[in-house]
């Protein structure tokens, strides 16, 4: 284990005692502190030694992983309840003094390497195949970062920062001189490359309630005017709407013809991208528990033989 000091007593990362067949991939959605309830999900599958030999996210669902990977189950738990109200992790002083509304370097940097120990070497040990989802910005379209090519703990973060980078409230964060946001612009639900990859069944994490259909983004001038140098990518944006609903109504398909397993938030969603109050990002991830332990009851036998 790292022998740094941390604010916090570190958890060390727990080794999954199952890991399911090949074909079996879990599906992220992203969604900001939405995604706590993500991370409820995950600690059930830990907590039942379940690991994915393929795990495709992006955004906050890609970032939220982590732990479930290094199997720190609490890490998350420890995160909210101690630095998602500090106004260095999210807040308009933030936008204004950084022109960024999440703190990208408090997040990524100061956090695991200060307060909350992230177990790297678990998360390599792990068998996954992991992949980070982001948007390129010269072509409008989906790349993908894998665990593969991380050398080093700052190449898995540079990674996550890019994924979560959200477009008008973050900077453009540029990896081997490619510039990159958000993933969850071109791929908000990555259940297309799952499919294209050949997984054949497909374990997919919303962070919205049941019913929820985008609707075109209202402030397109803003868009033009920022992202002029990125035509390709206004497109896409102009389009997000439409992918997300093509994406999610293939989830649905697929759960309907018995080839995928859908959780998502069932009781009213009470928390937005941005929600920094604890105990609501507490009560959510609380669902998410619930949510991933009755669904772990619905993952066909065959698979965890």
């Amino acid at each position: 284990m790292n022998q740094k000091k941390y604010t916090h007593t570190p958890i060390k990362g727990i080794t999954p005692t199952t890991t399911l067949p090949e074909g079996t991939a879990l599906v992220l959605e992203g969604g900001g502190t939405r995604g706590f309830f993500s991370s409820g999900v995950f600690e059930e599958f830990m907590e039942a030694g379940i690991m994915f030999p393929y795990i495709i996210g992006v955004s906050a669902g890609a970032a939220n992983a982590l732990s479930y990977i290094s199997g720190q189950k609490g890490r998350s738990r420890q995160i909210v309840t101690h630095y998602v109200s500090d106004k260095r992790y999210v807040s308009k002083r933030n936008l204004i003094r950084y022109r960024t509304l999440f703190g990208y370097e408090f997040i990524f940097e100061t956090v695991p390497n200060e307060h909350i120990f992230w177990d790297m070497e678990n998360f390599n040990r792990t068998q996954t195949r992991y992949l980070v989802g982001v948007t390129d910005c010269a072509t409008g379209e989906a790349a993908w970062l894998e665990k593969a090519d991380f050398a080093t703990e700052a190449d898995v973060l540079m990674a996550n920062k890019a994924s979560c980078s959200v477009p008008m409230v973050a900077k453009i964060v540029n990896i081997g001189g490619t510039d990159y946001l958000d993933g969850g612009i071109a791929a908000p639900i990555p259940i297309e490359k799952s499919v294209a990859d050949g997984n054949k069944f497909h374990v997919i994490v919303l962070t919205r309630n049941p019913g929820c259909i985008h609707k075109p983004f209202k402030g397109m001038w803003a868009v033009r005017l920022l992202y002029k140098k990125y035509p390709a990518l206004v497109h896409t944006m102009l389009t997000r709407h439409e992918i997300y609903n093509r994406q999610l109504a293939l989830c649905e398909q697929l759960e309907r013809e018995g080839k995928a397993l859908i959780i998502r938030p069932q009781k009213p969603m009470q928390v937005g991208r941005s929600t920094s109050d604890i105990k609501k990002l507490l009560d959510l991830y609380d669902e998410g528990h619930q949510e991933g332990k009755a669904a772990i009851k619905r993952i066909p036998p065959s698979l965890r033989a």
